[in-house]
C-alpha cells in the first residue's frame, strides 16, 4: 500500500461525538436546531383501541419497527405449546393488531454530544417498561440526570432469521419508576393484581404514578437516586436539574426540542394506523360453523368454531423435559380447538432457537404447525413476506412491489447519517475499505452495514450486514475517494452499488433484457430494484431452457419472490434458488423440463445425439446386412449359371 493508504487504514474513526458534529455546523451556518429531528415510524402489537382513537397517550412504554415488533409476537405471543391456558378466549395481553406511530424524535444535547450515552445516532440507550415501570436503574439514572429521551436497541438473535437486524425503542413518560396504579399490597392499594407485575413491586407492592402522595413525595421532596429502592416504590423520581419538578415525560406537541418534557412527538392515530392481526394472517376469510357456512369473526371465533374436517390446525406440540439437560421428549396432540401457529420446541426452547441443529435439520413440514402466514419463523423470505404484509397494510403503496419496509419520503426528511463535517467523523463515516456506513432502510433509522468486495476489503465483515444497493443514493453517503472495487466482476458485489470509476464488466449485459444468463446477470439485474427487470430476466432464462410462460401475474408474483434490496450474501446459492424456483414454477410451461440446475438444453442435445448415433448404427448395420445379402444372391446366381454352362 502506498503511505496515504497505510495511514488511513490506521486512522479507523471511532464511534465520535458526530451526531453533534452535525448541530455545531448547523449553528454556525444559522440552520435551526431542529435539524437534529428524526422522523421514525415506529409499531406496536397492542389491542386496538375502539374506532382507532386512543384512550391514554403512548409514554413509558416500548415500540418496535416492524421486523422486530413481528419478532415479539412470534416469539412471545402465539406459539401454543408456551401460550398458557388452552380455554383462554384471547391471545395473550389481548393483543390484536399492530399499530403504526408516526414519531418525531429531538433527544437532549446531552445524550447527542456523549457517544458513551448515545447508543445509535440521535438516540439514547434502550429500556425496556413493564406496566408503566422502567425496569433498570440505569434507564431510570439516565433520566434523571439527561432529562426525557428517547431509546432504541439493535437486535440480532436467533429467534427469527433475517438479513439484517432489527430495532426495539424506548419512549418515557411521567414518574417512570412507578406503574400505571398501585400495586398491592402496597399500604392503602385496592387495585386488582395487575397483568404484569414489575419485579421492584413483587414483594411489597408499589405505589401508583399518579398517586398524590407519589407526586409529593413526603419522606423525599427531592427525591432524586434511583438506587433507593425503598423510597424508589412510593415516589417519583424528579429532574437532577429541577429537583422540585417531578419526571413528567418527553410526550409533546408540535415538533420536540430536546428540552425535559418535549422528546417526542407523534401523528394522531386513526383507524389507518392499525391492521388487525386476524386480517393479516386470513382467519376472518376462513370458514367456521359446523358445515363451514360462514366467515370467521376473530380469532376466538376460529379457534373454537373453524372449519376444520381434515384437523389440519386442531393439533399442537408438546414437550416434556425440555431443559439443556433433559431428554426432550416431543409429541403432537391433537387439540379440541384450532391452533393458530405452533414451533417445534427444537426452535423455541433451545438456547440457540432457530439455530439450534436439532431446528435447523428438522424438515419444513416438522418444523411447524398452524396458519401458513405465520410459518417460516426461522425462514428469511418468510420473515420478508410477513413484514411487507405489514408495511403494505400501514404503509400503502409508497412500499408496494419494492421490497421496502420504509417510507423513503420519511426518511428523505430526516437529517444524514454520517456527519456533516468530515473533520470529526462519526460511526456512520465511511472509510476508503467499504465501510462503515449507515443506511436508513434497515427500519429508518441510521444502522451500519458495508460494502462487499472493496480493495482493501472491509476489516469487520462479520459485524455488520451488507449495505442495500441504493446506500450510496441516501442523503450525505458518498464512497470516500480512495474506495477502489477489487474486480468488476459482480460475484465480487462492489460494482454493483455504483462506486464511481467501478461499474460492472459491460460484456455482463446491464439490465433483465440483456444480462447473460447466468449468476452475474442475475446480479447485473437484482441491483436494478425493479421486478419488471428482474421478469424480462426471468422471461429470458425460461425461454433459453424451452419453455414458456403460462400465467403472468403467477409469474411476476414468483419472480417478485427471488430478489431484495440488499445484494445476497452468498451469490452461488442465491442463483441456484433462483434456478430452482423457476424450474418448478406452476406458472411456467415446460418444454421439456429441465433438471434443477439449469442443464435442460444440455441434457436435451446429449440425448439427441445418442438417438442420433444409435440410428446412424441401426442404419449402417442394416445396410451392411443388405449388401451381405446382395452379394450371397450374386454368387448364388453366378454358380447356378456356372452349372448350366457344363451341363450344355
Amino acid at each position: 500500500f502506498t503511505s496515504e493508504v497505510k495511514m488511513a487504514l490506521c486512522e479507523r474513526p471511532r464511534w465520535r461525538k458526530a451526531w453533534v458534529a452535525a448541530a455545531l455546523l448547523a449553528s454556525s451556518t444559522l440552520v435551526h436546531a431542529d435539524e437534529n429531528v428524526q422522523m421514525v415510524d415506529m409499531y406496536r402489537a397492542m389491542q386496538k383501541p375502539k374506532d382507532g382513537k386512543e384512550t391514554n397517550p403512548l409514554s413509558n412504554n416500548n415500540l418496535a419497527d416492524i421486523v422486530g415488533v413481528l419478532r415479539y409476537v412470534h416469539q412471545e405471543i402465539i406459539v401454543e405449546h408456551g401460550a398458557g391456558d388452552p380455554a383462554r378466549t384471547e391471545r395473550k395481553y389481548a393483543i390484536d393488531s399492530f399499530g403504526h406511530y408516526r414519531m418525531k424524535v429531538r433527544n437532549p444535547d446531552s445524550i447527542l454530544e456523549d457517544e458513551g450515552k448515545m447508543a445509535m445516532p440521535g438516540f439514547g440507550r434502550y429500556g425496556a417498561f413493564d406496566f408503566g415501570v422502567a425496569t433498570t436503574e440505569e434507564l431510570l439514572e439516565g433520566l434523571v440526570a439527561d432529562g426525557d429521551f428517547v431509546g432504541i436497541s439493535k437486535e440480532d438473535s436467533p429467534q427469527i432469521n433475517f438479513t439484517h437486524s432489527w430495532h426495539w425503542f424506548s419512549v418515557d413518560g411521567p414518574c417512570p419508576n412507578l406503574p400505571w396504579t398501585c400495586v398491592p399490597p402496597f399500604p392503602g392499594c385496592t387495585q386488582p393484581e395487575p397483568p404484569t407485575k414489575p419485579d421492584i413491586c413483587e414483594a411489597a407492592g408499589c405505589a401508583g404514578k399518579f398517586d398524590k402522595d407519589a407526586q409529593v413525595c413526603a419522606p423525599d421532596p427531592e427525591f432524586d437516586d434511583p438506587t433507593q429502592t425503598v423510597t424508589r416504590r412510593q415516589c417519583c423520581l424528579r429532574y437532577a436539574s429541577n429537583r422540585s419538578k417531578v419526571i413528567q415525560g418527553g410526550l409533546c406537541k408540535g415538533d420536540p426540542t430536546g428540552q425535559p418534557g418535549c422528546a417526542y412527538s407523534y401523528e394522531e392515530v386513526s383507524e389507518k394506523d392499525f391492521v388487525m392481526l386476524d386480517d393479516l394472517n386470513g382467519i376472518t376469510g376462513m370458514p367456521c360453523g359446523a358445515k363451514g357456512e360462514r366467515k370467521c369473526k376473530d380469532w376466538y371465533d376460529w379457534r373454537k368454531n373453524c372449519h376444520d374436517p381434515e384437523k389440519r390446525y386442531k393439533k399442537k406440540f408438546v414437550c416434556t423435559d425440555c431443559i439443556p439437560t433433559g431428554k426432550w421428549n416431543i409429541t403432537i396432540e391433537e387439540t379440541p380447538f384450532c391452533v393458530e401457529y405452533d414451533i417445534h420446541p427444537f426452535c423455541q426452547e433451545s438456547t440457540d432457537l432457530c439455530k439450534d441443529k436439532r431446528c435447523m435439520a428438522l424438515a419444513e413440514e416438522e418444523k411447524e404447525l398452524g396458519l401458513d402466514f405465520w410459518k417460516g419463523k426461522c425462514d428469511v423470505m418468510g420473515n420478508q413476506r410477513r413484514a411487507e404484509a405489514v408495511a403494505v397494510a400501514l404503509l400503502g403503496e409508497t412500499v408496494k412491489e419494492k421490497h421496502l419496509l420504509v417510507d423513503e419520503a420519511v426518511i428523505k426528511s430526516c437529517p444524514q447519517c454520517p456527519a456533516t463535517d468530515s473533520a470529526v467523523p462519526n460511526q456512520c463515516t465511511p472509510n476508503f475499505d467499504g465501510g462503515p456506513y449507515c443506511t436508513r432502510l434497515f427500519g429508518g433509522v441510521c444502522s451500519e452495514c458495508y460494502l462487499p468486495g472493496t480493495n482493501p476489503a472491509y476489516p469487520l465483515p462479520d459485524s455488520a450486514p451488507l449495505c442495500p444497493y441504493q446506500v450510496l443514493q441516501e442523503k450525505g453517503n458518498a464512497a470516500p475517494a480512495l474506495t477502489k472495487c477489487k474486480s468488476d466482476d459482480p460475484l465480487d458485489l462492489c460494482c454493483l452499488y455504483g462506486v464511481s470509476g467501478y461499474d460492472c464488466n459491460a460484456s455482463i449485459g446491464s439490465d433483465g433484457s440483456d444480462a447473460e444468463l447466468s449468476v452475474r446477470g442475475y446480479l447485473v439485474t437484482t441491483r436494478l430494484q425493479s421486478n419488471k427487470e428482474m421478469e424480462t430476466f426471468a422471461s429470458r432464462y425460461v425461454a433459453s431452457l424451452g419453455g414458456a410462460v403460462k400465467n403472468e401475474a403467477g409469474f411476476s408474483d414468483d419472480i417478485y419472490k427471488l430478489w431484495h434490496y440488499q445484494p445476497p450474501q452468498h451469490a452461488e446459492v442465491a442463483w441456484s434458488n433462483f434456478v430452482g424456483f423457476l424450474n418448478e414454477s406452476s406458472s411456467v410451461d415446460w418444454h421439456p423440463q429441465p433438471g434443477v440446475g439449469g442443464n435442460g438444453i444440455l441434457i436435451a442435445t446429449i440425448v439427441a445425439v445418442v438417438l442420433l448415433v444409435l440410428l446412424l448404427l441401426v442404419a449402417f448395420f442394416v445396410r451392411q446386412r443388405r449388401q451381405s445379402q446382395a452379394r450371397e444372391g450374386l454368387l448364388e446366381s453366378r454358380a447356378e449359371q456356372g452349372q448350366l454352362q457344363m451341363r450344355n
